[in-house]
């Protein structure tokens, strides 16, 4: 039984340790060594090698008592890293796919996995969109979502609640339509710290519908949103002031004229009655 064990504990040890392990090594190809070294340090403590011996066994559990800190600590040091080398590739000719060798596809192929990884916890469904882009979407280039959460977006409740509002109980139709209507962020909205981010790398230029149907005296509304998921040829986003962090996003349109990533359209739906108070 503690033969099972200890192989169910080495198995997700080494299920935790490759991603960091992978993660070391993007940091090298995109010339961030202080994300290398802290990523390899944390891939050595779990990785479940050598741990038979009581010496190693006792550095590794010394060294991941430092490590939290030390990367709390180093945190400025790896995204200035990071955005030092957004700037280096931004200077290059987007237009000439040649200027960028394998390397470089690589790294920003790999900063885009890190980019989704990263934000999933705060921005899962820009994150979602994101790693979606390494697949390819199917013959219509579409991909539904079934998903409210563009109502906490003030833009989008706003356009809502003014078609809710003109559904009476007492009109004779049994359909009516809204939209469509393109709502837009600006580049601003896009830093992290900002209540609108989360649906402005998500949602951003979005086509919104919506078709309200009668259910008695209430009125049930089919919400459609959608937007293309596409890196335009260059635009600087800066996600992070302090310590700055800015994203080229046309570095990403590079990989998708190599064919690396696909672009897609993406349609978030929903249903809401025209009463629900969030609207309101």
């Amino acid at each position: 039984m503690r033969r099972l064990a200890d192989i169910v504990a080495g198995t997700v040890l080494f299920v935790l340790a490759v991603p960091c392990l992978l993660l070391a090594g993007w940091g090298l190809v995109f010339n961030a060594p202080t994300v290398s070294i802290v990523a390899f340090t944390a891939g050595w403590i779990l990785l479940p090698l050598f741990n038979r011996f009581k010496a190693i066994q006792v550095l590794k559990f010394g060294v991941s008592f430092v490590l939290i800190p030390a990367t709390l600590a180093l945190s400025p040091l790896m995204i200035g890293e990071v955005d030092r080398q957004v700037e280096a590739l931004g200077r290059k000719n987007r237009h000439d796919l040649s200027a960028f060798d394998l390397r470089d596809r690589v790294g920003i192929y790999g900063l885009n996995i890190v980019m989704g990884a990263v934000g999933y916890p705060l921005y899962p469904e820009a994150s979602k969109e994101t790693l979606l882009m390494m697949l390819e979407p199917g013959p219509f280039a579409r991909r539904v979502f079934h998903s409210e959460f563009g109502l906490g977006s003030r833009k989008v409740k706003e356009r809502l609640g003014e078609f809710a509002a003109g559904l009476e109980t007492d009109d004779s139709s049994s359909t009516r339509s809204y939209g469509p209507v393109r709502i837009e962020w600006s580049k601003s909205d896009y830093r992290l710290t900002e209540p609108e981010a989360r649906y402005a790398l998500a949602l951003n230029q979005t086509s919104l519908t919506a078709k309200a149907e009668r259910r008695g005296e209430r009125w049930l509304i089919d919400v459609r949103h959608e937007m293309e998921v596409k890196y335009p040829d260059s635009i600087l986003v800066t996600l992070i002031s302090r310590p700055r962090l800015r994203v080229e996003e046309g570095l990403f349109g590079v990989l998708q004229n190599c064919g690396w990533l696909h672009p897609y359209t993406a349609e978030w739906r929903f249903l809401i009655f025209s009463d629900d108070k969030r609207l309101k």
